[in-house]
């Protein structure tokens, strides 16, 4: 072999290295309420002063430290399990949660809403959220009306809320000054690192998803015709695609040198295998597949209403 060849093979090697998808994911599960993650960075919105409950559960059961900026942590009773006062203040505070042995370590962005009661007609501190429905769809608690809003401003918009999401990207997309306001699930962010995974297990090198629509405010959802009970205007759905290479079209994901929706099926395929799979049945929600036209390319709509939906 030669030696031109053979440093053509380590620089490609190198290169493959640094492309490697990191999952973000560590060896203990952290529960927040009854939410529960493994991933190495995530978000928890809260309302101010609220208690929140956090344990840890990890095999062999091991030794954790919770460490915070804002707020108050309280020790229980119980191995690996600690009480969380919020602060009053709205804005963003961190909890550390660290495996004293191996170091492995969870950053939790605990977020301060501000409270939905703090709205004044349509409006929100400028930003127009409009009104959602008084009744809620068919008694599920999942359609009602939210208690509050994580407050997202020039500071704040490019914070990490999991390994590879960041907070603008699920912004309403109305047009509007700063601060604007946006409604966001945790169990939303799981379910889409999951998907990015499955898709990297494929073969599919992305470090993100393009959100072409996260939350809708009321007003939003109304303007654009779209049903009042849809669930981005209760923070849990998103509208995705694979685009690499940034130019606003889905990626030829099928390699066939074409771009249409074969290219969308495989997100649809892997969303599938995830809401078929017992372990992840709390991520189970709808999922819909759209042609490309005038105004987008194609696209999968997902989310976590807590029942299969297909469209």
């Amino acid at each position: 072999m030669s030696k031109r060849k053979t440093i053509s093979i380590f620089l490609l090697l190198i290169a493959l290295t640094l492309s490697a998808f990191e999952s973000g994911q560590v060896n203990f599960a952290l529960v927040i309420n009854e939410e529960a993650t493994s991933l190495d960075r995530f978000f928890y919105p809260v309302l101010p002063g609220d208690t929140v409950s956090i344990s840890v559960v990890s095999k062999p059961s091991e030794s954790f430290r919770v460490q915070n900026k804002g707020g108050a942590v309280q020790v229980t009773a119980k191995a690996n399990h600690w009480r969380y006062l919020a602060p009053a203040r709205k804005g963003d505070y961190t909890l550390t949660v660290t495996n004293k042995k191996s170091g492995e370590m969870i950053y939790v962005t605990v977020i301060v809403m501000v409270a939905a009661k703090e709205q004044k007609g349509e409006y929100l501190n400028g930003y127009r959220i409009g009104y959602y429905p008084d009744a809620t769809y068919k008694n599920r608690k999942k359609y009602r009306i939210p208690e509050g809003f994580i407050e997202v401003n020039e500071d704040n918009k490019d914070l990490f809320i999991t390994p590879h999401f960041q907070l603008k990207q699920f912004l309403c997309k109305q047009a509007s000054g700063w601060p604007k306001y946006l409604v966001l699930s945790p169990r939303l962010l799981i379910k889409l690192e999951h998907l990015l995974a499955g898709l990297n297990k494929k073969g599919i090198r992305s470090n993100t998803l393009f959100i072409m629509s996260g939350y809708r405010t009321p007003y939003y959802n109304h303007a654009i015709g779209n049903v009042k009970f849809s669930r981005h205007v209760f923070g849990d759905a998103a509208d995705v695609y694979v685009d690499v290479d940034g130019d606003s079209s889905i990626d030829d994901l099928n390699n066939d040198g074409k771009i249409n929706m074969a290219d969308a099926e495989i997100i649809y395929q892997t969303v599938s295998k995830m809401d078929n799979d017992p372990e992840q049945h709390h991520l189970l929600g709808g999922m819909g597949k759209y042609n490309k036209n005038a105004s987008h390319t194609f696209f999968i709509h997902v989310d976590t209403r807590g029942y299969k939906a297909r469209w």
